[in-house]
């Protein structure tokens, strides 16, 4: 029954993090407080507990004594997973931000001054948060930021700026065709776009610093900024392809873009302003105010990287993400869940035990996850364990039948992954 040929899962966390790049360390946090909690969940029967009514509403009163643990396991661990954040809302946009060096995420208008002067602070903040940047980036960001006067301190997801172009770029994304319903999109044309142009096309001082008071247009012209471009973007179909008109219109809301259009440009001609480009079809407009260019419009999947950023990149290398860290670790936890509610312990407790007081497998260990996991001590440690240690694992600790010495090693990985 131990005689399976061991596989290494293909563990994020179990590397060195300081190996790893940019936009693996995106996941890298996240990924690591998921599996934690994953294994308070493999190790502790208290770690989840269902209110009276929650047991009744799901069936666990009355589910057959012969599955019922594994389905108490199964809701535990899911529900726990399925309303953890764990990263997700924002990945996206700090994955495109860390391939670009001037992009910023959660771009304040507040902060344009400094997205204007120093993008690299901006752009280190959004994917690392505040408690990222050191004394002198902290202290740029009291001493050279503007005091912000406007009414409304608007927001927009991405900002990236094109020095060789003279162009700020704004874009709001949205992940799919189907994202956020028809108000939501409606809210990005008629709301925010509304009130970025109402600052756009107003001598109202926005920024001030000292004695230098500054409008929007002002503003941007004191950065030699002669493109404002501001965007809605939808990056995939429902299907996960890059996302494309036809797509919107066949199973998204594509009419909330014209809608939105519409309203757009009937509040900036009421206004009295010109348009020079005024395309529904191609769902773009623009005008000119002050020598300043200004383009509202929408853009689908692959547009996005070629219009914000300037490259030539398929949305669709968002995608590539192959890590074993999630799928495996829950799988594995509803496993340990369920044998830890039947029986008061597991697999995972007992290696964890016999780590704990053999000290010839706790150096392994230490040096399988120094080694990120290597597998021949991997090996090492399961050999060990089933020569001498057979009779802490007996045959009901294992849901699975044929696969135990694979499931050892899977445990191994998961904790290592975890304490790494």
């Amino acid at each position: 029954m131990w005689n399976l040929i061991l596989k290494k899962r293909n563990l994020l966390c179990i590397k060195h993090k300081i190996n790893i790049d940019l936009g693996e360390k995106l996941l890298y946090n996240p990924y690591k407080n998921i599996l934690k909690n994953f294994r308070a969940l493999a190790t502790n029967s208290f770690a989840k507990e269902f209110d009276p009514i929650y047991r009744i509403y799901s069936g666990l009163e009355s589910v057959d004594d012969d599955i019922k643990f594994y389905y108490e396991s199964l809701l535990g661990v899911t529900s726990y997973f399925q309303s953890s954040k764990g990263g997700r809302g924002k990945y996206i946009e700090k994955k495109l931000s860390s391939m670009y060096k001037t992009c910023g995420i959660n771009i304040k208008f507040s902060e344009l001054p400094i997205l204007l002067e120093f993008p690299e602070i901006i752009r280190k903040k959004g994917l690392f948060t505040l408690k990222s940047l050191n004394h002198e980036e902290l202290k740029t960001l009291r001493k050279r930021n503007f005091n912000f006067l406007g009414r409304v301190d608007e927001t927009t997801d991405i900002g990236n700026l094109l020095r060789a172009n003279e162009c700020l770029n704004l874009l709001e994304l949205k992940n799919r065709v189907d994202s956020g319903g028809t108000s939501a999109r409606r809210e990005i044309w008629s709301k925010k776009f509304n009130t970025i142009f109402e600052y756009l096309s107003s001598s109202e001082v926005l920024f001030k610093k000292g004695s230098l008071e500054l409008n929007l247009i002002q503003l941007l012209k004191k950065f030699q900024i002669k493109n404002l471009n501001i965007y809605i973007g939808i990056l995939f179909n429902v299907e996960g392809t890059p996302a494309t008109k036809e797509g919107d219109k066949g199973k998204g809301f594509y009419s909330s873009n014209e809608e939105g259009y519409k309203d757009l440009k009937n509040f900036i001609v009421q206004k009295g302003f010109t348009l020079i480009e005024d395309n529904i079809d191609q769902l773009e407009l623009s005008l000119e105010i002050n020598e300043l260019r200004i383009k509202f419009g929408a853009l689908y999947g692959n547009q996005i990287p070629t219009i914000i950023f300037n490259d030539n990149f398929s949305v669709s290398n968002l995608l590539k993400l192959k890590y074993d860290d999630i799928w495996f670790s829950q799988l594995l936890t509803i496993n340990e869940r369920t044998i830890l509610l039947e029986f008061g312990k597991n697999s995972m407790l007992e290696i964890i035990e016999i780590i704990e007081n053999d000290l010839y497998l706790k150096t392994q260990y230490n040096l399988f996850k120094s080694k990120e996991g290597d597998l021949s001590i991997l090996n090492v440690i399961v050999d060990n364990l089933c020569e001498n240690y057979s009779e802490n694992f007996p045959d009901y600790y294992f849901l699975r039948n044929g696969e135990k010495k694979q499931y050892l090693a899977d445990i191994l990985q998961f904790l290592a992954a975890v304490e790494f």
